[in-house]
C-alpha cells in the first residue's frame, strides 16, 4: 500500500526539497472530504513530530500531494515519508474501501535552490493546486488539504491519529470500539521559506497574500483566454 523510495541525496543540512506522491492510475483515492481532512492532517503531524521535518507548505488534491520540506539528511527524508505514506495509504484504504496499492510509484523528492526566486516559485506552485486546475476560483475555497489558509490566516493544521493496532486488540478482546477512544490530536506545525526567514510574521503573511493574488489572478485571465470556467469544488 505504501512506497517508501530508496534514500536520496541530500548536499547539506536544511536543504529544502519539493515532494510528490501520486496515486496509483491517477484514481481519486485522496477525493477531500472531513473523514479524510482530518486523517491526512493527524498523519502528517505525527510523521513531523517523530521525524522533526520542517514542513513549509503543502496541498492534497484527489490524485496526488505536494509537500515543501526542509531535512538534514537523506535518512531523515526517507523515514518520514516512508511513515507518511504508509500510514496515510492504510487510512485510504480504510476509507475508500481500497484493496489495491495506493501509491503510483516512490516519491519524487526535487532539490530546491537557495536562490529566493527558485524557491519562491515553488511555493506558489505548491499553493496554486484548485485553482491553476480550474476546479476553484479562489485558492481558500478548494476543500481538501491545503496549506493556504495556515499561511494566510495562521489558522492551526489540526488532525486526529488513530491508533488502528490498538482499535484491533479491543475488537480481539469484545470492547466496544468507540471511534474517539484510541484517537490523538496531532497538529502541523509550519516554518518559513528559508528565504523569508529574516523578515517578520506580518510580513511573511504580505508575501503569502500577494503569491495568492497572483496565482488567482493568473488563473482568472486563463480562464477567460481559453473560453474555461471554474468546474467547482
Amino acid at each position: 500500500m505504501g512506497v517508501c523510495g530508496h534514500l536520496r541525496h541530500v548536499p547539506r543540512k536544511k536543504c529544502l526539497f519539493e515532494v510528490t506522491v501520486r496515486t496509483v492510475q491517477a484514481r481519486f483515492l485522496l477525493r477531500p472530504s472531513v473523514a479524510l481532512n482530518e486523517i491526512i492532517l493527524g498523519v502528517l503531524g505525527r510523521a513531523q513530530r517523530l521525524h522533526e521535518v520542517e514542513i513549509i507548505a503543502f496541498c492534497f488534491l484527489s490524485g496526488h500531494f505536494h509537500l515543501l520540506v526542509r531535512v538534514n539528511d537523506a535518512k531523515q527524508l526517507s523515514d518520514f515519508m516512508c511513515y507518511l505514506n504508509s500510514n496515510l495509504a492504510r487510512e485510504v484504504c480504510r476509507l475508500a474501501d481500497w484493496g489495491d496499492k495506493v501509491w503510483a510509484r516512490r516519491y519524487r523528492a526535487i532539490e530546491v535552490s537557495d536562490e529566493p526566486e527558485a524557491q519562491r516559485e515553488r511555493l506558489k506552485y505548491i499553493l496554486s493546486h484548485g485553482v491553476k486546475e480550474f476546479l476553484v476560483e479562489k485558492v481558500l475555497e478548494w476543500p481538501g488539504v491545503h496549506a493556504a489558509r495556515a499561511l494566510l490566516e495562521g489558522k492551526p493544521l489540526e488532525g486526529t491519529w488513530f491508533d488502528r493496532t490498538q482499535e484491533y486488540s479491543a475488537r480481539r478482546r469484545g470492547e466496544e470500539n468507540e471511534r474517539d477512544r484510541f484517537a490523538t490530536p496531532e497538529a502541523v506545525t509550519l516554518s518559513p521559506l528559508p528565504c523569508w526567514e529574516h523578515l517578520s510574521p506580518e510580513d511573511q503573511k504580505k508575501k503569502i497574500a500577494d503569491l495568492v493574488r497572483e496565482i488567482e489572478e493568473e488563473a482568472a485571465a486563463q480562464r477567460e483566454a481559453m473560453g474555461k470556467t471554474v468546474l467547482g469544488r
